[in-house]
């Protein structure tokens, strides 16, 4: 998940890379990346740090916080809408600091900037969210419950776990756009021609997510209030609906994950724990109240897919799942990837929750900017579950009984 800036759509069975996140650092960081200092990080107070990048013979003032330099100038910058921005030194015309601490944008802040961005939109503040949108009131109103609903499950479920989490550092931004076309229009440059197959998306780089109005031409054929709740609900609690409305909630926990602390934006998390988690906090009910009946209940889409897979599963498939994301990349295995990251992490918090939780938390530990690799990725893993053989012996056994 950490080797692109956007994430797709897990439904849409393709891997995004708009821009390979390793190969940007690589680009700003050169030679001197194995030698980055790491200077940012939540909850450290630090001065405001004023960056003029040049691109095209246009110049441009950044201000924020420098998370990683490396030796040759290059920075990653986080600004103070929560953009992270890899700058590479020839990008940079000069740098300057201000006493003043860092601080994020208030939600009204960020509300005033991003009407002034996108022209027509109107703004629908929750608790914990800013949600920008061009559709119905009562549809941002309707993705508004949702996603604070899925925030407080989200916390309450890892404090639980005995997994301290912190909120969010900034203001948790969605953009809801009116339809497919205006969405595709603002999204491609992200997506490319994948905006035609994604329906909404969680961006490393921005910390936002990108979906449009869920109801589309299905609205015309429910009459009522177009702004009524009850009748968003049941357009979209048909059975067809369900995967459409997963997605959005697989990528609000994206962002969730990476705001929590839970997981870290642009380190090399594997993406079958961060995908995983997402599959496994995805499923909606819409007819609760509360948003589901149970987190982590049976996905019974992936395990499906998990049971094709088993057909003619090969011996090597847990520790390839374990050593890169070659597979999530690859159309031809992207479904099977998922699939078995959704039941790895299934079986493990079900069998070993003591021993998962303490690989978590080791993983949002790692820097941002460095990529371990295969053996790194591997050594991890035995070192708090063991002789993959054997894992792999129990993990089918108990997923061959799941109903």
């Amino acid at each position: 998940m950490y080797n692109e800036y956007a994430r797709g759509s897990h439904t849409s069975r393709k891997t995004l890379l708009p821009m390979s996140f390793f190969a940007s650092a690589a680009r700003f960081l050169g030679a001197a990346s194995l030698a980055t200092i790491i200077l940012g990080g939540f909850g450290k107070v630090q001065a405001v740090d004023f960056v003029t990048v040049e691109k095209n013979g246009t110049k441009t003032e950044l201000e924020g916080r420098i998370e990683v330099e490396a030796q040759d100038g290059g920075v990653l910058l986080l600004t103070r809408d929560g953009v992270l921005w890899p700058l590479p030194k020839e990008e940079i015309a000069s740098r300057r600091k201000d006493d003043k601490p860092f601080k994020p944008f208030t939600k009204d802040e960020l509300a005033k900037k991003l009407i002034n961005d996108l022209p027509g939109f109107k703004v629908h503040q929750t608790k914990h969210y800013v949600f920008c949108y061009n559709t119905s009131p009562g549809y941002a109103a309707w993705v508004g419950g949702l996603y604070e609903r899925l925030h407080g499950a989200f916390y309450n479920y890892w404090k639980q776990l005995k997994v301290d989490l912190h909120e969010p550092e900034f203001p948790l931004i969605a953009l809801v756009f009116e339809n497919q076309e205006s969405y595709a229009q603002y999204s491609r440059k992200e997506l490319g021609d994948a905006t035609k197959s994604i329906i909404g998306y969680y961006s490393l780089q921005s910390n936002q997510v990108n979906m449009y109005d869920l109801t589309g031409v299905e609205e015309l054929r429910i009459k009522g209030d177009r702004n009524s709740a009850a009748r968003i609900n049941a357009i979209l609690s048909q059975p067809g609906a369900e995967r459409t409305v997963a997605t959005i909630i697989h990528e609000a926990t994206h962002q969730l994950a990476y705001n929590s602390g839970l997981e870290a934006r642009f380190a090399d998390n594997p993406f079958w724990v961060s995908e995983g988690i997402a599959i496994y906090f995805e499923a909606p009910d819409l007819q609760s109240a509360k948003g589901w009946k149970k987190i982590g209940g049976v996905n019974r889409v992936n395990l499906f897919n998990f049971r094709k897979l088993l057909r003619e599963r090969p011996e090597t498939s847990l520790t390839t799942l374990l050593s890169d994301d070659k597979r999530f990349r690859d159309p031809a295995t992207a479904s099977d990837a998922y699939a078995e990251a959704w039941a790895l992490n299934y079986f493990l918090l079900r069998t070993r929750e003591a021993k998962y939780i303490d690989y978590v938390k080791e993983l949002a530990k790692q820097p941002q900017l460095v990529e371990e690799g295969a053996e790194f990725r591997l050594a991890m893993f035995k070192k708090h579950f063991g002789d993959l053989t054997t894992l792999d012996t129990e993990f089918l056994r108990y997923m061959r009984s799941v109903q």
